[in-house]
């Protein structure tokens, strides 16, 4: 019976990611096999409609109590629509079920007739018929609930192999390429065809989802990786050059790290920032399969703002910074939406049309019955608590994004900075920059964004949003360009979620220098002294990369600026200056890491669907 429990737990949680990602990379291992698993709750979605239908018209769930309409359909489904029936030995449940095996049977040749099906067999060609089109956006539209949203994206590891011979392999030969995304789906049967957008995602293919290419040589090899195309846009924004020193400051699982690593080659170095031990293990091992292990440095139980003057990563030109996020834009790469489950329900007892018509008008006296003023108020107290939990947290994310931004640009020679989310709220997107453009360590340095036109991805046709840009204490015209070098992928874009990103640069002078320097500890953790517990994150921040802690709430270091730092001290007094000053310094050094300590205690991740 583990197998109908597990199906039930699973289809009772709320949905963060897609199906087979809680199910082959659960936090928790189950006891049921995962391919009976998933197919058992892939089987039981697709006919939920019919199985709702012949358990309602049935009446068992008020004859039988210990059933819930979970796994009322879980168990209906496996009596009615397989042939070895309900996979557990005797208990309970399945014995309550099959007391009414004739009176199931009875309500679900009426419900096949009514659909104008001869046999069972006719029945499932029809009903995975209708799951298997697709629109033209690669969006499945039915009313039960399947959401297949974009191809399967494939990343040509450039390491190992380069786009021809891949596509000339046994995996690919096959495949015809097509012109436009949509063309893979407009088949009656599935086509070998893949789509490539060269001139905006080089060396990245997608195919139908269909196609498993897990089991191929390219696949195990670590010639191809499976990565989404949003997920591609950072390293290639970056554009860091051939040789380049390179920190990806949130790395596992590796995906981004393995593709910096392709695009600064052998000559190259990347060094890749993970804090928690068992996702730097994870990281380790990608990178090694990409063959990137003489290129990567992986920093494993490291925190990324605990880099700082003396470490080999500290004089890095570029940097990748994708950090925790509240995950909103990942819902796209759901494949089935069990958010939409349609259950049955207890109140109907049976199929005879005139008890189910008074049913009916008695549910709609009941809804259309004013409810008490008191049972509203709650229902609104509660409305806008959750709302004020869902602001309170994309405030406390949005402070930790920025102290990462922060830090980064503290980075001596550092020339380029990627910012990257998968969230679509544009407090973790355009206020984030906004912020950060504001910030003192920005203007001192010169750090701007990027103009569009300067950029690789300059003719991705979604922006940054200008209105959302409004704190941004600049011209309006200034606000225009900066919105015009952040990118937004909406879901509907196919390339696998909602996405955020841009490219920070250094402003250099007549003489092509870098901009000015200044002192790490005159940086101030933003929101000071007004961060909430870490209970208050919720406990779920679901993202592809969950990695970061930000800086704690304690006052701003006591800090030596650059112009005191310097060597041009009048010779009267000047030793005794320079102690005093180096003192400061190290003060300053230490207070830096206690405070970086503090806050590693206080942003504890906590994890739920993705790995």
């Amino acid at each position: 019976m583990s197998l109908y429990l597990e199906a039930a737990t699973i289809l009772e949680s709320p949905q963060t990611t897609s199906l087979k990602a809680i199910i082959y990379n659960p936090a928790k291992p189950f006891k049921s096999p995962q391919a009976k698993l998933y197919a058992l709750i892939v089987e039981t979605l697709k006919f939920q409609d019919i199985l709702k239908e012949v358990v309602e018209n049935a009446g068992i769930l008020k004859l039988e109590r210990k059933l819930t309409p979970l796994l009322s359909i879980l168990l209906t489904h496996d009596l009615l629509l397989t042939k070895s029936g309900i996979a557990t030995s005797s208990g309970p449940l399945k014995d309550a079920l099959l007391r009414h095996k004739a009176r199931l049977n009875a309500e679900f040749t009426r419900a096949r007739l009514r659909r104008g099906h001869g046999d069972v067999k006719s029945l499932i060609e029809a009903v995975n018929a209708e799951h298997s089109r697709e629109s033209e956006d690669g969006v499945t539209k039915t009313a039960t609930g399947l959401t297949t949203f974009n191809p399967r994206w494939v990343r040509v590891n450039a390491l190992k192999a380069t786009l021809e011979d891949s596509l000339s392999s046994p995996t690919f030969h096959t495949f015809q390429k097509v012109d436009g995304m949509s063309d893979m789906f407009f088949f009656d049967v599935v086509q070998k065809c893949y789509y490539q957008k060269a001139e905006l995602l080089p060396d990245i293919l997608a195919i139908h989802p269909s196609h498993d290419i897990t089991s191929s040589e390219l696949y195990k090899s670590g010639k191809i990786i499976l990565q989404s195309a949003s997920s591609c846009l950072p390293a290639i924004m970056l554009d860091p050059p051939k040789g380049s020193i390179v920190v990806d400051g949130c790395a596992a699982p590796g995906n981004k790290t393995t593709h910096l690593a392709a695009l600064v080659g052998s000559s190259g170095k990347v060094f890749a920032v993970e804090r928690d031990k068992r996702r730097a293990d994870i990281l380790e091992m990608m990178v090694t399969k990409a063959g990137a292990e003489k290129i990567v440095t992986i920093l494993k139980s490291t925190d990324f703002t605990t880099i700082t003057e003396g470490h080999p990563a500290w004089q890095a030109s570029y940097l990748l910074l994708d950090p925790s996020c509240s995950g909103s834009g990942i819902l796209q790469r759901i494949d089935w939406d069990i958010s939409k489950l349609n259950l049955p329900s207890s109140d109907i007892a049976s199929s005879r049309p005139s008890r189910k018509k008074r049913k009916r008008d008695e549910n709609s006296q009941e809804s259309s019955a004013p409810r008490p003023e008191g049972q509203e108020a709650k229902q609104m107290d509660e409305e806008i608590q959750e709302d004020d939990a869902s602001k309170e947290r994309l405030q406390l994310l949005s402070d930790f994004q920025v102290a990462i931004i922060l830090h980064a640009f503290s980075f001596p020679n550092a020339m380029r900075i990627t910012y990257s989310t998968c969230s679509i709220h544009a407090e973790e997107n355009e206020h984030v920059v906004a912020r950060v453009l504001n910030s003192e360590i920005a203007k001192e340095r010169g750090w701007r964004v990027q103009n569009r036109e300067d950029n690789p991805l300059s003719r991705w046709h979604r922006r940054g949003s200008v209105g959302e840009l409004s704190d941004l204490k600049v011209s309006l015209e200034e606000q225009q360009r900066v919105a015009d070098g952040c990118i937004r992928v909406h879901r509907t874009d196919s390339l696998g979620g909602g996405f955020f990103v841009v490219c920070f640069i250094r402003q250099v002078d007549d003489k092509d220098r870098l901009g000015g320097d200044i002192d790490i500890g005159n940086l101030e953790a933003p929101g000071q002294g007004n961060e909430p517990p870490p209970q208050a994150m919720g406990g779920s921040i679901e993202a592809e990369d969950q990695e970061w802690n930000g800086f704690s709430d304690e006052g701003p270091n006591e800090a030596v600026s650059a112009i005191d730092m310097t060597d041009d001290d009048p010779p009267s007094g000047n030793r005794n200056r320079k102690k005093q000053k180096q003192k400061q310094k190290q003060k300053s050094s230490k207070g830096q890491q206690g405070m970086t300590e503090k806050t590693n205690r206080r942003f504890q991740k906590s994890r739920k669907g993705w790995s």
